[in-house]
């Protein structure tokens, strides 16, 4: 994929989030979800760190490495025609340079947006510094410039994901961190965790710009979120969960009585055969 191709493809990502319809993204693990994703009509893809990693049978954070995650990544973004955010969780090595390398490797790999994260897996601090996190995304948009692709910036903060709860403190720390990210580079404040339309609204308000949240089971709906000025809707690993619930579910029909009726609605052979014989 040449350089003009891929700035298209990045220019045409970042003005989603500036339209007025929310732009949803259900997130993706290989390229079989991919196509099916695309074929429904979604304008870009995104893809779940948790959900390759468990397909490659590693937990999620970062316990796969840079190449074996770029690798699949780069695999459907290469083989789909609409725009591909990954997820790069923290950029892959503790210092800014590491997440500027993961970008430059997902341009060159025809990826053209990515979340980076300012969470550590670590109960006792579960976010990175400030000023850790603004340079990872300073890093990143650099990268990006050099490669002469815009690439669409996702900047994540992680208090309520962490379980830091809807307290007054949280809230403004979320703001201060959105509002930085957003500084340095960031096309859009990812804030994973957040369900009460309240704080939402709130969010949305106080930083401004574009703001992605992640669905959950009991999440606002679509058209709840839009009116409250979300930007974008992430569904992360949860399609790719819900997946494996229909799988131990069948196993469980299988092992007792013996009956097929999982096999209600799926994909078939040749349906899936001839989406992978595209592009």
């Amino acid at each position: 994929m040449n350089e003009s191709s891929l700035r298209d493809k990045a220019e045409a990502l970042r003005r989603l989030h500036d339209k007025p319809n929310i732009l949803i993204l259900p997130n993706v693990w290989d390229m079989a979800s991919a196509r099916l994703v695309e074929l429904a009509g979604f304008p870009a893809l995104a893809t779940t760190s948790s959900g390759i990693a468990f397909s490659l049978g590693y937990p999620d954070g970062e316990k796969i490495s840079r190449d074996t995650m770029l690798d699949l990544c780069g695999r459907i973004a290469q083989r789909t025609r609409v725009p591909v955010s990954a997820d790069i969780e923290a950029g892959y090595g503790p210092d800014p340079k590491d997440a500027g390398e993961t970008v430059r490797r997902c341009i060159a790999a025809g990826i053209v947006g990515g979340n980076i994260e300012d969470g550590t897996h670590d109960p006792k601090a579960p976010l990175c510094s400030v000023d850790l996190a603004v340079a990872r995304i300073r890093a990143a948009r650099q990268a990006g410039e050099q490669a002469g692709v815009p690439f669409v910036i996702n900047a994540r903060t992680d208090h309520y994901l962490a379980g830091g709860g809807l307290t007054e403190e949280g809230f403004s720390e979320t703001v201060r961190r959105g509002r930085a990210y957003r500084e340095a580079g960031a096309d859009c404040v990812f804030i994973p965790g957040l369900t009460d339309r309240d704080t939402i609204r709130r969010l949305v308000e106080a930083i401004g710009g574009a703001i992605n949240l992640l669905a959950r089971p009991n999440s606002p709906s679509v058209p709840e979120l839009k009116a409250l000025g979300v930007a974008r809707l992430s569904v992360g690993g949860m399609m790719m969960n819900a997946t494996l619930g229909l799988v131990r579910r069948a196993a469980a029909e299988l092992a007792g009585p013996g009956t097929y009726s999982f096999s209600e609605g799926m994909v078939t052979h040749p349906e899936m055969n001839k989406l992978m014989a595209q592009g």
